[in-house]
């Protein structure tokens, strides 16, 4: 990309050394995004060049990330989430804005939009960080269920949302726990005032309301189906595909040997993979990734110690994220801890501590933009 010209230089009027616009736009490509939005304010041509799509495109190819969306239960004017590297150095603090008797918290981060829940109702709105843009999402049921529903104040909702590759739009599914069925709805996300929640098909089975029970990729939802006996067999999971609104077939787990209750099943995504997480006690954490779909192929490619304490809530243990260099970003439970995992030493190192998450996931959005209101 050719650098600018020397017009984006500021001159002697502005009490700048005028330096040649080439060395000026190498030394920018090198600063990080936060101090590169203080510097917009300098003069009006830099503020130009700094928002300018190829020289975001240029620094992002300097500074690829990946950053982290680590998701609080806000009251008051509290930190609502915050987006960080992954060494924990925050580049942007969202603060929950409104209503302050009102709580929020986050449910889901996926690509550059982040899932925020309101007050007693369960007000749901998706914010894009980056542009500060909110998509509500519409209140009461899908017209097929509202007969249903209608005198359900206290249904729990379990709710997802994905983008479609082929068109680029995001859906939101939406599954409604009254007992002693479940329904499901889809909400399709294109700022259209009319837009409304469509009755779909009950899924399989009863899924399960847990934490990291549900994961997003490519499109599809995948949900831990309730198991209501530990012996009845390989665990299964459902799964919904948001391009086409329907069920898929239910997917069997993979051939873990032993499940006791103090054992802990969960599903993430790591290097675009479906992977089930078997915490065995408090000791290891086994990860299952989905090879072969077709086949059901499953593969255990880690093992890791978690050495943590059953008697501190520390089992709630989630693998979010593998670097380029192989090593597996977790954040553990009730330590509030970002630690990651070097398989190829069998050592962990904690990194950060981020505090007590609702939800922790990964952004891709524009991290220029997003530094420009960072704390």
């Amino acid at each position: 990309m050719a650098p600018p010209s020397k017009r984006s230089v500021p001159d002697e009027r502005g009490g700048f050394l005028r330096l040649p616009s080439d060395e000026l736009y190498e030394i920018l490509l090198r600063l990080p995004a936060k101090d590169l939005c203080r510097l917009r304010a300098v003069c009006r041509p830099w503020r130009s060049l700094l928002s300018d799509p190829l020289f975001i495109a240029a620094h992002a190819a300097r500074h690829p990330g990946p950053l982290i969306v680590a998701g609080y239960h806000a009251r008051g004017s509290s930190t609502l989430f915050d987006i960080m590297d992954v060494s924990g150095r925050v580049v942007k603090r969202v603060r929950k804005k409104g209503d302050r008797a009102e709580s929020e918290w986050v449910i889901s981060a996926q690509f550059d939009v982040v899932c925020i829940v309101r007050g007693i109702n369960r007000i749901c709105t998706l914010l894009n960080p980056a542009t500060g843009a909110v998509s509500p999402l519409p209140e009461g049921y899908a017209e097929e269920h509202s007969a249903q529903l209608q005198d359900s104040f206290c249904t729990s909702r379990l709710i997802a949302f994905g983008q479609i590759a082929s068109t680029g739009e995001y859906k939101v599914l939406r599954v409604l726990d009254r007992f002693p069925y479940q329904l499901s709805e889809v909400f399709t996300v294109d700022g259209s005032s009319h837009a409304r929640w469509r009755g779909k098909e009950a899924p399989p089975d009863h899924v399960e309301f847990c934490r990291w029970g549900t994961v997003v990729i490519d499109g599809t939802v995948y949900f831990l189906l309730l198991e209501v006996a530990l012996d009845q067999g390989p665990m299964r999971i459902a799964s919904f595909d948001l391009g086409t609104e329907h069920w898929s077939a239910t997917l069997q787990g993979p051939p873990i040997n032993s499940l006791t209750e103090y054992d802990d099943l969960s599903l993430t995504t790591l290097n675009s993979c479906l992977v089930v997480v078997h915490c065995i006690h408090t000791s290891s954490m086994d990860l299952w990734f989905l090879m072969d779909r077709e086949k059901g192929l499953w593969v255990k490619q880690h093992s890791i110690p978690l050495n943590l304490n059953s008697w501190h809530d520390e089992f709630d243990v989630h693998p979010f994220l593998v670097l380029n260099d192989g090593r597996i970003v977790s954040y553990i439970g009730t330590r509030g801890l970002l630690r990651i995992y070097d398989p190829r030493t069998h050592t962990y190192t904690d990194v950060a501590e981020i505090g007590h998450l609702t939800e922790i996931g990964l952004y891709t959005g524009n991290l220029l933009s997003l530094a420009n209101d960072a704390s």
